[in-house]
Formats: C-alpha cells, sequence, structure tokens
C-alpha cells in the first residue's frame, strides 16, 4: 500500500477521531451476524476457477466468509471447492437459483472490484489482492522500501506449494548464515553478512504476506515468526561484536543474552495474553487501544520508537555492513538491546508491584 508510505515522509497534523479505529488482526476467526453468503457468477463463467494470488476466485471467497465468522456458504456458480477442510458448511446449489432472503450476495467472477474477463484483468486483480497484503503498522523501512520487493517475491512463493512457515525456516537459515560470516570479520564476509541480513528482513515479510494471501495464518505460525527473528537478532548482535572486535565481542555477547531475556520475559507476558502478541503493551501504553494507535505515524513517540523496529534496525544493519561499518552497526545493536534490558526490567518491576 502507498498511502502508509507517504505518511512516514509526510506524516499529517494530529486530528481528532470522531471513529474509533477497528480492533487489530489476531488469529482467531470473528463472529458474524451473517446467517450464509450467496456466492455466484455468470452462467459459464469460468472466472471461480481462476488461479489468483495462490487460490481460486471461488476459494478465495469461501475464505473470506470463513474469516468472517459466516456458518454457511450457498454455491450458486462451477468451481471446484477447495481441498482444505473449510470451518463453514458448503452447499451447492443450482446456477442461475435465487438468494435466499438475508444472505450477502457474493460474486465470484469479480475481485478487488475487477471484473474477471481476461488475462489482463486477472493480473490487476492480484496486485491489488498484493498490495492490500501489508499491516497498516507496518514500520518505515517495511513501507518505503521493503514492500516493493517482497510484495515481488510473495507473488512467486503464491504460485509454488511453499508454505509459510517454511519461508520462516529459510528466513531463520539466512539470518543465522549471516552471523556466521559476521564472525569471519573479513570486508567480504561483512559485506555479505549484510546482504544477506536484508534478504533476511525481506523474508520476514514474505512470510506473513504469503500467509494472509493464501489465508495459512496460524497462532503457530506467529509464534515461530517471533521466536525465529529473536534467534536471528541475537546471533547478529553478537556475529557484529565479532566482525567489530575487541571489546566489542563481548559487548555483543552481552546484547545478545540480553536480547534473549528480554524475550523470554515478553513470551511469559504474552501467554498469560492468550497467546496474542499484538495484545501486549508496556506499563506505558496501557491506555492504548489497538496496534494502528500504538504506532500512529502522526506521534513523536512512533518516529523516535521507530529505530527499535526490527525492519528499521536489520535496514541500517545491512546497509552499515556493506559500507564497511560493523563498528557502528554493533554500537547501534548494542544500544537496542540495552534499551529494551532497561524498559523490561521496568515493565517487570512496576507490573510485579500493580499486581502487589
Amino acid at each position: 500500500m502507498e498511502v502508509p508510505a507517504l505518511h512516514w515522509i509526510c506524516p499529517p497534523l494530529p486530528a481528532p477521531r470522531a471513529v474509533p479505529r477497528p480492533p487489530a488482526p489476531c488469529y482467531r476467526r470473528a463472529v458474524s451476524s451473517t446467517p450464509a453468503v450467496f456466492i455466484v457468477a455468470d452462467s459459464g463463467s469460468t472466472a471461480p476457477s481462476l488461479v489468483i494470488g495462490g487460490l481460486t476466485v471461488l476459494e478465495r471467497r469461501l475464505r473470506e466468509a470463513e474469516r468472517r465468522g459466516v456458518p454457511r456458504a450457498l454455491v450458486a456458480c462451477a468451481g471446484e471447492l477447495p481441498r482444505r477442510p473449510l470451518a463453514i458448511a458448503v452447499e451447492r446449489v443450482a446456477e442461475g437459483s435465487a438468494p435466499p432472503p438475508g444472505v450477502d450476495v457474493v460474486r465470484a467472477d469479480e475481485l478487488c472490484g475487477v471484473r474477471l474477463d481476461g488475462s489482463a484483468a486477472a493480473r490487476a486483480a492480484e496486485w491489488k489482492l498484493l498490495r492490500a497484503l501489508p499491516k497498516s503498522f507496518q514500520g518505515p523501512a517495511d513501507a518505503l522500501v521493503n514492500q516493493h520487493i517482497s510484495l515481488r517475491i510473495t507473488r512467486l512463493l503464491c504460485r509454488t506449494p511453499i508454505t509459510p512457515n517454511q519461508v520462516t525456516g529459510a528466513a531463520l537459515l539466512v539470518g543465522l548464515v549471516a552471523a556466521v560470516l559476521l564472525a569471519g570479520a573479513s570486508r567480504t564476509s561483512v559485506a555479505a553478512a549484510g546482504a544477506l541480513i536484508f534478504l533476511q528482513n525481506l523474508l520476514d515479510s514474505c512470510d506473513g504476506e504469503l500467509a494472509r494471501l493464501r489465508y495459512q495464518f496460524s497462532a503457530l505460525g506467529q509464534w515461530l515468526d517471533n521466536i525465529a527473528d529473536d534467534v536471528v537478532d541475537a546471533a547478529l548482535m553478537v556475529g557484529l561484536g565479532a566482525a567489530a572486535g575487541g571489546m566489542w565481542l563481548w559487548l555483543g555477547l552481552l546484547a545478545g543474552a540480553a536480547r534473549v531475556f528480554t524475550q523470554l520475559a515478553l513470551y511469559i507476558q504474552v501467554r498469560r495474553l492468550g497467546g496474542q502478541f499484538t495484545r501486549f503493551r508496556w506499563w506505558f501504553e496501557e491506555s492504548v487501544g489497538t496496534v494502528d494507535d500504538l504506532y500512529d505515524p502522526r506521534s513523536p513517540r512512533t518516529w523516535l520508537r521507530s529505530f527499535a523496529r526490527r525492519d528499521v534496525y536489520l535496514l541500517l544493519w545491512a546497509v552499515l555492513c556493506v559500507a564497511g561499518a560493523p563498528v557502528v552497526a554493533a554500537a547501534y545493536a548494542d544500544v537496542i538491546s540495552l534499551g529494551y534490558l532497561v524498559v523490561t526490567i521496568l515493565h517487570l518491576v512496576i507490573t510485579a508491584r500493580r499486581a502487589g
């Protein structure tokens, strides 16, 4: 999405919000008041069987209904039903049937407002799907740089049987290889590590994009993604210390250990919140309702904390390594780790006192 990216360049002036933002997305199904959806297409249309974004149009319509919490779907068009199980009841009805009263009518020969009447229309609909994938609360590096590359990688991945969790595993491997190359400490190995750090940053976007595109998100995938990112971050902090040499190696080891401690503390907090990472708030953010509000681009706090967001510091580490400045990258990593450690300790102490 291009519009959020512009906010990072020229944030609008603060304005009162008349309507609260919707809650942040989670991995649980919603509950819909609609009794059923009626999926229809023109007689003889092959559009419901078109594969766009890794799913047929018919399956995408059924997955959308499932995501909304609709209990039942009536299919009045051609097209093979999905092989992956659905959490809603699906019933075939004759083509040309009239929809029952009180149901939502959904067309399977249209997608994202595009009438699917040819290959050009299918490509246009696919790009509309892809541009809607980035999260509204993404960081500035994701909005300005990463998404313009990651969406194209995701477009290729959705044509393969590769799953989001496999992309997460690949990102973990790439990040660990980058840490090993950093430990080599030569100019060439550090520059190569910088390129791999950038690739890891891209793949970290791709797994979520692919999950949202093909409706393959899960609580397990969310946990795997976060744990893999934290393992990579700790390894890279140590690797940057090794690349910088001298006392930076010991500082990198301490930074990596501190990173592990802070994330374990975070996992315990998130586990108490039902396993939903988007529900976690630091003690000074408890009044913030949604993740969109938490990362409101009109807030100076958002700009300040963006330097500690993963997409930003990975991009800067990559650039600094390629530029031959691992000492600066190591110092940046140590500051981030120290900052998180201090905030985490304060959070644990303050919340414990409040609970007591």
